[in-house]
């Protein structure tokens, strides 16, 4: 009896372990604890990858804009006058509007201090970006403006991933969400100039949406994104669908991918579209508007 006990014991081998089943754990899952920290590297097990859009309709929602703040647009302010030092709004007679006045002077302290150590410009972005949103309406009724709200990108219905975007619009499976990276010489190349972030942005607003919605319910989340550095801005769309979010469930994504298209389609500190010349307003407003309009 010994004997054949001994040779069992000898001949015992665990089984291999690509026959064992896939076990997780948060601590097979690697991810940095916030989102404000992913590296290009942390997305790939999120298999979440960003791609230059075929066409502006790809990003921006092809509906008509209505109503457009033509105001705003200012065909002789440029980036050359919003960055000399004296500039004064009120020596401008074609500006009498206040609302308009207060936008502008805000858009110089942008342009200035960006001329200016990492750092500076921080308070001015964001309350340019407040302006841009009050000016296409954004905080309307029925819509409304949650500013820094906390989300968790959860795994295995563990919050693994802390996000905190600058601001979120939601209205029933879309939403739209803001990721503000300030100053040109605060954004690095490792993070793909800030494209890590919002992917953890986008996956914890679609994952936070559907936490409180029994699962045969769920639908598939339409996410919109603005990135904004400095006066330098770019939109993005990503569709997460429930089979995604199904995955998350059980464990890291096996099967289900996600691609966040971008527009415009370059990638870098200043490939957006620039807010400080009249061109570059008059898309960006629009593409507000437009999102506005596909949100509503």
């Amino acid at each position: 009896m010994s004997s054949l006990l001994g040779l069992f014991t000898k001949n015992f081998r665990p089984a291999s372990r690509t026959l064992r089943p896939r076990v997780f754990s948060l601590s097979t899952f690697n991810l940095p604890p916030s989102a404000f920290k992913f590296k290009i590297r942390d997305i790939d097990p999120l298999k979440v990858s960003f791609a230059p859009a075929l066409n502006e309709d790809a990003v921006i929602p092809p509906v008509e804009v209505t109503h457009f703040p033509e105001q705003y647009v200012l065909p002789h302010i440029n980036g050359k006058i919003l960055g000399n030092p004296s500039f004064n709004v009120h020596e401008f007679g074609c500006i009498s509007d206040p609302k308009v006045q207060s936008f502008v002077d805000k858009l110089h302290d942008v342009v200035f201090n960006g001329f200016q150590v990492a750092g500076t410009d921080e308070t001015f972005t964001d309350t340019l970006v407040d302006d841009l949103l009050r000016i296409v309406e954004l905080n309307d009724w029925p819509l409304k403006i949650r500013n820094h709200p906390p989300y968790k990108l959860y795994i295995e219905e563990e919050p693994c991933v802390s996000s905190v975007p600058e601001f979120v619009v939601k209205h029933r499976n879309s939403i739209f969400i803001g990721v503000e990276d300030k100053h040109l010489k605060n954004i690095k190349a490792n993070t793909d100039y800030g494209e890590s972030q919002i992917a953890l942005e986008m996956l914890a607003c679609g994952n936070e949406n559907t936490r409180f919605v029994d699962k045969q319910d769920w639908k598939d989340q339409t996410i919109y994104a603005v990135r904004v550095i400095s006066i330098y801005v770019t939109f993005y769309k990503a569709v997460i669908p429930t089979t995604y979010l199904e995955e998350l469930l059980i464990g890291l994504p096996q099967q289900q991918s996600i691609m966040i298209e971008r527009w415009p389609r370059a990638n870098g500190l200043r490939t957006g579209f620039n807010l400080a010349e009249p061109d570059g307003r008059r898309t960006v407003l629009t593409a507000l508007m437009k999102i506005r309009q596909s949100l509503l």
